[in-house]
């Protein structure tokens, strides 16, 4: 009986997939071609626009590279083609939803799959913006 218990038990972890605490977050994310949606308004800090935008007219492509993992906490590098920035972040308790902050923003995320949904948020008196996309480990 307690084998059946066993074999039951690992099969729905193994059913249920991987969660980003398991150490699967390391590595190089890349974004999902299509996949932004977002909104921008205002003077952006690094000077790349001005006024109303949204994210998907956005000709940047961006990349998450997690350079180390320790348990629920990361470290990593946001890039484009044009720059990066040191960012940090946890996993959350559930294994799927993870906070992350570079240099002016913050990001939630989302696991669902293999397929990672990060969001950006970013305010100021002068710019705002809101904005995903999916991102795929390479």
């Amino acid at each position: 009986m307690k084998t059946v218990n066993l074999t039951l038990v690992a099969g729905l972890l193994f059913a249920s997939g991987f969660t980003l605490a398991d150490g699967h977050l390391v590595g190089k994310w890349v974004e999902v071609e299509g996949s932004q949606a977002g909104a921008k308004a205002g003077i952006a800090p690094h000077g790349s626009h001005e006024g109303d935008r949204y994210a998907a007219e956005a000709d940047l492509t961006f990349i998450l590279n997690i350079e180390k993992q320790e348990g629920r906490s990361f470290h990593a590098q946001w890039c484009t083609q044009h720059k990066c920035e040191d960012a940090v972040g946890v996993i959350r308790r559930d294994g799927q939803n993870l906070l992350m902050a570079d240099e002016d923003g913050t990001y939630t995320g989302t696991l669902t799959g293999d397929t990672l949904e990060l969001c950006y948020t970013q305010a100021s008196a002068t710019f705002r913006v809101a904005a995903c996309r999916d991102m795929i480990k390479q």
